[in-house]
C-alpha cells in the first residue's frame, strides 16, 4: 500500500498544485487579494489532500490490488459490494479478517477523514461550527460511498460512520489546537 501511495502522490500533488494555482488566479482572484501567504499554503495543502483522497477513494479495487494495496476482503464475493447494516463489516473484520485488513478498514477510514475535520473550520468561516461541518462531510462521504458502488468498490455504511467519526475527531482537535489560528487562516 505504501508503494502505491508513494507512486501516485507526486502525480496528484503536481496536478493539484497547477489546478489550484490556475483556479485561484483565474476564478477566485478577488478572494485571493484578501488572503495571505499562510492561508494560501494551507489551502493548497487542503486542496491537494482532497484531490489525493478523491483519487484514492474512487479508484477501483482491481487497480488498487494491482498497485499492491491489501484490501483485506475477497472482492470476488457477491455480498461485499453493498452493506447497509451498521457495524456488519466491522464485526466481520473483527471475527474473520486479518489484523492488517482490520486496521486498514477501521482505523484507515477514521484517519483519512481527520485532516478534513481539522482544516475545514480553520479555513472556512461558514464552517466554523460543528453542525455545518458535519453536514457537509455527511453528504460528501455519502456521495463518495455511492460513487464507490459504481466504480467497482464497496458502498458500506460502516465506512461512512467511520469517516464521520474521523471528521468529528478532526473538528474537536481543531478547536483544541493553537497552532493554526482562525484569525490568520480563515476568511
Amino acid at each position: 500500500m505504501i508503494y502505491y501511495v508513494l507512486k501516485m502522490t507526486p502525480v496528484v500533488v503536481i496536478f493539484s498544485f497547477f489546478s489550484f494555482s490556475l483556479i485561484r488566479t483565474q476564478v477566485f482572484s478577488k478572494q485571493k487579494k484578501r488572503s495571505n501567504r499562510k492561508r494560501e499554503r494551507l489551502l493548497l495543502a487542503f486542496s491537494t489532500y482532497c484531490l489525493w483522497l478523491s483519487f484514492f477513494l474512487l479508484v477501483g479495487n482491481e487497480r488498487l490490488q494491482m498497485g499492491g494495496v491489501i484490501l483485506g476482503i475477497d472482492t470476488t464475493l457477491a455480498d461485499w459490494k453493498l452493506n447497509l447494516i451498521p457495524f456488519a463489516t466491522v464485526k466481520a473484520f473483527w471475527r474473520y479478517g486479518t489484523f492488517t485488513g482490520m486496521f486498514l478498514n477501521i482505523f484507515g477510514n477514521i484517519l483519512i477523514a481527520v485532516p478534513l475535520g481539522f482544516l475545514t473550520p480553520v479555513l472556512f468561516r461558514r464552517l466554523k461550527d460543528r453542525k455545518p461541518t458535519l453536514l457537509l462531510y455527511a453528504v460528501a462521504f455519502l456521495l463518495v460511498e455511492t460513487l464507490q458502488y459504481f466504480t467497482g468498490r464497496s458502498a458500506d455504511i460502516d465506512d461512512w460512520l467511520l469517516n464521520m467519526l474521523g471528521v468529528f475527531i478532526g473538528f474537536v482537535l481543531s478547536k483544541k489546537q493553537h497552532r493554526f489560528l482562525p484569525e490568520i487562516y480563515r476568511r
